[in-house]
């Protein structure tokens, strides 16, 4: 509630200032690997975001450091997130000392962002908290009562509470391409680095759409690529027809510097254990659209993020449930 708070007095703050905002998209997004049928690593996260354009920024330096800001649609994002990581044995109650700790991070973002017709810029902050005063263990047990599963019983070897803060950058290209057999096809690359005590890490890799009436955005993204999904190209239409179908596919790398969630409490000791230093993941999903509400789902896979004794899966996974409504 006290990250809600903090978001609500910013928000009220950048509402006093002399820009002209008009609400653009309202998103929410699931991540979960129920899918998978498993309750482990990357267990769960949820966003609730919005996304302003900004109308009369001539005389406003509140932009994207060293980017052009001219010729750009200029946005500006909130949100509230929560994720949680788990080890493969959620029914010890004691620590786990071969398997990641247990791990819940709440968090506010606000993000700037600039788009051109085949570019855009995303910088994010996010602060937040994590540990026990996160409350993940208290929002997984509601969460499994209402799907009626187990609850894990080794919260208690959670990391410690900590202060978080991340500043994420984000690139996205976008190219355009003549039909194919009638359909619409794109291909958007993107590069990001990630600066914090949450995580310090590089990624890139691409989105690939094909299919009927795609718009003309940036695509979508999970919470962990940092970027806001979706946002419009500059100074065209985000719909040109009443409704939108087809597929998403989707492959990356990251680099991987530091990550509190397999390293364990920046300033404290806590539980931790040997993280690889890259991961990959792919994935794949379908987006249906009618008028300004669109469904958007993808089935994506990871390679294992730290090193675990004995056998294990080669590539996890959770879906990613997007539903985006924009005005």
């Amino acid at each position: 509630m006290k990250q809600i708070f903090i978001l609500s007095l910013l928000f009220s703050f950048l509402l006093a200032t002399s820009e002209k905002w008009s609400l653009k998209n309202f998103n929410f997004t699931m991540e979960n690997d129920a899918d998978f049928e498993t309750d482990y690593s990357y267990t769960e996260g949820s966003r609730i975001s919005l996304l302003f354009a900004r109308e009369n920024i001539q005389n406003n330096s509140f932009h994207i450091p060293f980017t052009e800001v001219k010729n750009k649609e200029h946005f500006i994002s909130f949100a509230y997130a929560n994720q949680m990581y788990t080890p493969q044995d959620v029914d010890k109650v004691e620590l786990i000392k071969d398997d990641r700790p247990y791990a819940g991070w709440s968090y506010i973002e606000v993000g700037l962002h600039q788009s051109s017709f085949n570019e855009l810029d995303s910088l994010t902050t996010q602060f937040g908290i994590i540990g026990p005063a996160a409350k993940m263990q208290e929002l997984q047990d509601a969460f499994h009562d209402w799907i009626d599963v187990r609850h894990a019983k080794g919260w208690d070897n959670q990391l410690q509470n900590e202060i978080s803060l991340q500043l994420n950058y984000m690139h996205k290209w976008r190219h355009k391409y003549k039909k194919v057999l009638g359909l619409d096809h794109d291909l958007i690359p993107y590069s990001g680095i990630y600066l914090g005590n949450v995580s310090i890490k590089a990624s890139t890799g691409a989105l690939y759409r094909i299919g009927f009436n795609i718009p003309d955005d940036f695509g979508i993204n999970s919470m962990n690529e940092g970027s806001f999904p979706s946002v419009s190209v500059y100074n065209t239409p985000a719909f040109t027809n009443s409704w939108s179908l087809y597929f998403n596919f989707i492959a990356g790398a990251n680099l991987i510097v530091k990550d509190i969630f397999t390293d364990g409490n920046t300033f404290r000791d806590s539980h931790s254990v040997q993280r690889d230093f890259y991961t990959a993941y792919f994935g794949a999903g379908l987006s249906m659209r009618y008028a300004n509400f669109t469904l958007n789902y993808m089935h994506q896979y990871y390679t294992k993020d730290y090193k675990l004794r004995g056998n294990y899966e080669k590539y996890l996974g959770y879906g990613l449930l997007l539903l985006e409504y924009k005005f």
